[in-house]
C-alpha cells in the first residue's frame, strides 16, 4: 500500500509541475504523451520480467542486447523515433522513470536453503556446473533456444530423502545430467515432449510409480516437457 501511495504521490507532483509550467495546453501534452508512453513501458517491462523469469541473474545482457538492437532497427525502419515527438516524450519518460526508481526494491541477500537449485541456460552461455557434498533433493533445469544445460553430480552424496527429482524444460536446447553409477534412473513425466531425443539412461526408460515402493532408495526421477532438443543421463545403474 505504501508504494501506491509514493506512486501517487509522485505523480501529482509531475502532473501539477506540468501545469505550472506549461498551464493547460502543458498539462495536455503531458497527458497525451502519457498515453503512448505507458503501454510501451508496460510492454517493456512485461517482457523483462519474462527474462527476469527464464535467465538468472548475471545472464540477462545478451537477451536485453539483442532486444534492444531489434527494437532500434524496427524503429529506425518504420521512422519511429522523430525529434517533435522525442521533444515531447521525453520529460514523461523520465517522470516514469523517477516513478519507477521510487517503487523499486533490490533482492534480499538472505536465502534459505530449500534443497531446490536452478539452472538456465538461454542461447549463450552454456551452464556448466560440477557439483559436490550432498546433491539437492530436486533440481529445475531449463534449457532454451540452443541453450546448453551439462551438470556433473557424480561426486555427490545422495539427499536425505528416498527420491530426488529433476524437473527438465527444453526448447531446441541440450541437457545432460552425469550421475554417479550407483543411482537408480526412472522416468516420470515425459510425455509432454516433442521431438525431444533421449540418451542414456533414459533412451529406454522404466517409468517411476507415483510414491516410493518399500526399500527404494537413491532414486532419481525425471520429468521432461519440451520441443526438439536432447536430453541425456548417464550413470546411472
Amino acid at each position: 500500500m505504501s508504494r501506491i501511495r509514493v506512486a501517487l504521490g509522485l505523480g501529482a507532483v509531475a502532473m501539477g509541475t506540468a501545469w505550472a509550467v506549461g498551464g493547460v495546453a502543458g498539462l495536455r501534452e503531458v497527458l497525451a504523451a502519457l498515453s503512448v508512453a505507458v503501454p510501451t513501458l508496460l510492454v517493456l517491462a512485461g517482457m523483462v520480467l519474462v527474462l527476469r523469469a527464464a535467465v538468472p541473474r548475471g545472464q540477462l545482457g545478451g537477451p536485453l542486447a539483442l532486444m534492444s538492437v531489434g527494437a532500434g532497427v524496427l524503429a529506425l525502419r518504420f521512422d519511429v523515433p522523430r525529434l517533435p515527438d522525442l521533444s515531447r516524450q521525453a520529460p514523461v519518460a523520465l517522470i516514469v522513470g523517477g516513478v519507477v526508481v521510487a517503487l523499486f526494491r533490490g533482492r534480499s541477500d538472505t536465502r534459505i536453503d530449500t534443497g531446490v537449485r536452478r539452472f538456465t541456460s538461454l542461447l549463450h552461455p552454456p551452464v556448466k556446473p560440477r557439483m559436490a557434498g550432498t546433491a539437492p533433493k530436486k533440481l529445475i533445469v531449463r534449457a532454451l533456444l540452443f541453450g546448453r544445460v551439462h551438470i556433473d553430480l557424480s561426486g555427490c552424496d545422495f539427499p536425505l530423502e528416498p527420491r530426488m527429482v529433476v524437473d527438465v524444460t527444453v526448447l531446441w536446447a541440450d541437457v545432460k545430467i552425469t550421475l554417479p553409477p550407483e543411482w537408480t534412473v526412472l522416468a516420470g513425466r515425459v510425455e509432454l515432449t516433442s521431438g525431444v531425443r533421449f540418451f542414456g539412461d533414459l533412451s529406454q526408460p522404466v517409468f517411476a510409480s507415483a510414491l516410493p515402493t518399500p526399500g527404494e532408495t537413491r532414486t532419481v526421477v525425471v520429468n521432461v516437457q519440451g520441443l526438439g532438443g536432447a536430453v541425456t543421463l548417464t550413470g546411472g545403474a
